[in-house]
């Protein structure tokens, strides 16, 4: 490795020396490790777009709520008092006159109940006082005790229980939108946290390889000075190193601006609020085993858990029941009314209230009432207008179920490219470091130049970098693969109920 060619105590000289420095590190802890799985952990307990993206899930679940509460019973009781007095004389007996006056007191209870058919059924008892002068009636004061029952059911336009539960179905669409929405959230924070994750790892690795150029292009600074003492070299070689410390140096400061910036990516998506805490040391994780990935497996995966198509199906059945209940509006109103009751009077109120069914007063009605626009224009194209929301749906379905092919395609070749690339760009690395070993050594023999020294050390540390690099995007691709699967819900073991 490039650290074998430098001694340790030349090394931790020339970092010391040469590596820019902050007043505040050395009092800064080490914060612990931090683990991949730690930080999608505090990103679901913390992140602002999770904890946002709830909300509509539980509003969604309070309209599944007020949909079905249609169908619950409403309980009314009332009282009420009359007084009536006739400024009119009216003749008491032949010999005697009055003011007629009534004085009333109703107290009822009723109960209405919307029912799956689409009509409604309500229900009554109310028990009335009366009290007339000149007495009319052979109780005074007289108890009327009613009970009555009715019922009003449309049979074209509004009927049916599809049509009267369409509304709590959608209620029922609507949160499961909400709840895929929220999948999908789920899945891209659990991806960028990744990505935020691999990027410290790349920008804290690739700082420590500035690291290593920094300390070689010192030390070759440091021989090719020896040497032009001596004679060996001229100032040309001395320029060349310098340029590179110059170039080494710099370099440096942009890496750890770089990680810097990259921890503060990580940290936001973790839900970090203050920022005052580093990210500990970081390190990959496990590869997972790559030689089984199937086009075939991720892409019925997608299918399957992915949110993507789910949402357009679950809209796509949204659109079909408002399509139903347009057609049913295009039919005519003919609503079926019908009720009847029994009543009685008696001299108490007791009488009264027990003997309502009893009679002998009753009443019945039917009746049947028909209306409808003239041409129904406008309710034929609210129809029309529904069929092409769903046709339109089914399209974007078949585009996105297309997309989604594509995508998980591109996915499962830029995990296996990714493979391929980690293996070329590890092997590229251990000849660039022989390379740059046996560049040094022609030319600690004199038989090459400073120059061909800093080429080499060029080309490794560009060399380290790019393998750095590939196994960055390998972790990458199988990150994206996994969003698309919806598997990294179950890697990580996420549980959305």
């Amino acid at each position: 490795m490039l650290r074998s060619v430098v001694t340790a105590g030349a090394l931790a000289a020339a970092l010391f020396a040469a590596a820019p420095s902050r007043a505040d590190d050395a009092a800064r802890p080490v914060p612990p490790p931090l683990s991949l799985e730690q930080c999608v952990a505090e990103a679901l307990a913390k992140n602002f777009t999770v904890r946002i993206q709830a909300y509509p899930i539980d509003a969604a679940k309070a309209g599944v709520v007020i949909a079905q509460s249609t169908y619950d019973p409403v309980l009314g009781v009332s009282w009420e008092g009359n007084a009536t007095k006739s400024p009119d004389l009216a003749a008491v007996s032949p010999t005697t006159t009055a003011y007629p006056y009534v004085n009333s007191q109703t107290t009822s209870v009723s109960a209405t109940q919307n029912i799956v058919t689409g009509g409604q059924l309500s229900a009554g008892y109310s028990v009335v006082r009366g009290v007339t002068f000149p007495v009319t009636t052979v109780f005074n004061p007289a108890y009327e005790g009613n009970i009555s029952l009715n019922i009003s059911q449309p049979l074209l336009q509004g009927a049916g229980t599809d049509y009267a539960r369409a509304a709590i179905q959608i209620a029922r669409y609507g949160q499961r939108l909400a709840e895929l929405n929220f999948k999908s959230v789920v899945l891209t924070l659990i991806f960028n946290v990744e990505a935020s994750y691999y990027n410290l790892i790349f920008t804290r690795q690739q700082h420590e390889v500035a690291k290593d150029t920094l300390v070689l292009a010192q030390q070759l600074l440091d021989e090719n000075n020896i040497k032009r003492k001596t004679g060996v070299l001229t100032d040309l070689d001395v320029v060349q190193a310098e340029a590179q410390v110059a170039t080494a140096r710099s370099q440096l400061i942009g890496y750890r601006q770089s990680m810097e910036n990259a921890e503060d990516v990580l940290l936001q998506a973790m839900g970090e609020r203050e920022f005052r805490d580093g990210v500990g040391p970081v390190s990959f994780p496990a590869l997972p085993d790559t030689a089984g990935v199937s086009f075939f497996e991720s892409y019925k995966l997608a299918r399957d858990n992915g949110p993507s198509l789910a949402i357009v199906q679950a809209t796509i059945d949204e659109y079909k029941l408002d399509a139903l209940r347009a057609r049913r509006n295009n039919l005519p109103q003919l609503t079926l009314t019908g009720g009847g009751g029994y009543n009685t009077l008696k001299g108490t109120y007791d009488n009264a209230a027990t003997n309502a069914v009893n009679g002998p007063g009753y009443n019945w009605q039917a009746g049947l009432a028909l209306t409808f626009p003239w041409g129904q224009r406008s309710n034929k194209a609210l129809y029309r207008q529904a069929l092409d929301n769903v046709e339109a749906e089914q399209a974007t379905l078949d585009q996105t179920d297309q997309g989604l092919m594509v995508q998980v395609r591109a996915a499962v070749r830029a995990v296996e490219a990714n493979v391929e690339a980690v293996a070329a760009a590890g092997q590229a690395s251990v000849l660039s470091q022989k390379q740059y070993e046996l560049q040094k050594a022609r030319f600690d023999a004199g038989l090459s130049t400073s120059y061909d020294v800093v080429l080499a050390q060029n080309q490794l540390e560009n060399t380290r970098i790019s393998e750095l690099q590939a196994r960055v995007n390998l972790r990458s691709s199988i990150a994206d693969l996994r969003m698309l699967e919806g598997s990294s819900l179950e890697e990580y073991r996420v549980n959305l109920k």
